[in-house]
């Protein structure tokens, strides 16, 4: 099958596009116009190219030609409420845009990025499934926009005929990435987190290998029209604080604050991000939602083949990444004391040693490798000989 990939370069995207190659599907990565595909995407093997913008439907469709599904996993995942706008016209115009072009382009299936979070929560620790709905709990502009989406994509499937698959993926947890999101936030700001508390409720955490491969999963099995949950494990943040802990060397939970500590100190981290003008590691919009269950049953997506991780590797994963990423300060990585698992969740991979000309500085790709040319070695200068001892008079 011939499948087109929105959102490619994206932590989901990456690795829908691996996991499609892996089962032998022709992908075409489609990218913003002006981005160059970092290096880690070509390495997945043959993988054809096509530009578009999600407010351009004639790049759409001409980035849609030949395809015979599209899985759109362009999105804004943010918790910033500054940003309501941009979620509005990316995760539901832009999701509407994509669907009316994969339709236009003569493509008959197409699944679509949503979110575990439409699905709503529980003041107690108990799965829910995809008969649930989100209700009257809090609700950041990003669930509704994901809510709006769903909407939108069954609302267009009904009108062209296309076969609309929704995929609804838990936390997220690991790489690569070229921005720190979310999800692998979490586990950054236990590790920042010098008090080592943790709060009540809890999550459902993926790694998002698991995720790409179930998109793939939906794409190939999926019933149309129907939405399918794609979770790992359910765990407290207490669990989920200590698996952290764990796996890094660092001191477990000692406290359990309340939920109004979390949107506190939620508070002070967008005042120093405003301070510093660095994007805040949570937000109280975020914040808001702690104290509840997000606990998610994937039974559906199971029953069609799907698989996950436990808990453990997905925040292994996540370790692996922030670890040698630029978001991790060096002295909280030089206290880190990894476990095996850690190291074994992301091969070492070879790469040319690189050299940056003098004026340039060395510019880092985001997961540890340098751009520049490659160094060719240079052969040592013979050492000049020993100076020779005149004889001595007499």
């Amino acid at each position: 099958m011939r499948v087109a990939v929105t959102g490619a370069t994206g932590l989901v995207g990456h690795h829908v596009v691996a996991a499609a190659v892996t089962r032998g599907h022709d992908v075409v990565a489609v990218t913003r116009p002006g981005r160059r595909p970092p290096q880690r995407l070509l390495a997945l093997g043959t993988v054809g190219q096509a530009r578009a913008t999600l407010t351009d439907a004639t790049s759409l469709t001409r980035a849609f030609e030949g395809v015979d599904a599209v899985v759109h996993c362009a999105a804004i995942y943010s918790y910033d409420s500054a940003a309501t706008a941009h979620l509005t016209d990316v995760n539901v115009t832009g999701t509407r845009a994509v669907l009316e072009a994969a339709a236009a382009a003569g493509a008959t299936r197409v699944v679509v990025t949503s979110s575990a979070v439409t699905r709503g929560s529980s003041l107690q620790p108990l799965p829910r499934d995809e008969s649930h709905h989100l209700g009257t709990e809090p609700a950041p502009a990003y669930y509704a926009s994901k809510v709006l989406q769903e909407q939108v994509a069954l609302e267009v499937a009904e009108r062209t005929g296309l076969e609309v698959v929704l995929a609804l993926p838990t936390v997220v947890l690991g790489g690569p990435y070229d921005r720190l999101g979310p999800s692998n936030a979490i586990v950054l700001r236990y590790l920042l987190d010098a008090t080592r508390s943790t709060f009540p409720g809890g999550c459902n955490v993926v790694d998002a290998r698991d995720v790409g491969a179930g998109h793939v999963t939906l794409l190939e099995r999926g019933l149309p029209g129907e939405r399918y949950l794609i979770g790992g494990e359910d765990v407290s943040w207490h669990t989920l604080h200590g698996l952290v802990a764990d796996l890094a060397g660092v001191g477990r939970p000692v406290f359990e604050l309340p939920a109004a500590a979390a949107w506190l100190a939620a508070g002070a981290s967008e005042a120093w991000g405003l301070l510093t003008s660095t994007p805040p590691l949570s937000t109280r919009e975020e914040a808001t939602t702690v104290g509840r269950y997000y606990w998610y049953a994937s039974d559906r997506a199971r029953e069609i083949g799907y698989a996950a991780r436990p808990a453990r590797e997905a925040v292994a994963g996540s370790l692996a990444w922030l670890a040698v990423g630029p978001d991790l300060p060096r002295v909280v990585r030089e206290s880190l004391r990894l476990a095996p698992a850690v190291r074994a969740a992301r091969p070492l991979e070879p790469r040319p040693l690189t050299e940056v000309a003098p004026d340039a500085g060395p510019r880092s790709d985001g997961h540890g490798s340098t751009s520049g040319r490659t160094v060719t070695p240079r052969r040592r200068p013979p050492r000049p000989a020993p100076p020779r001892r005149r004889p001595s008079p007499g």
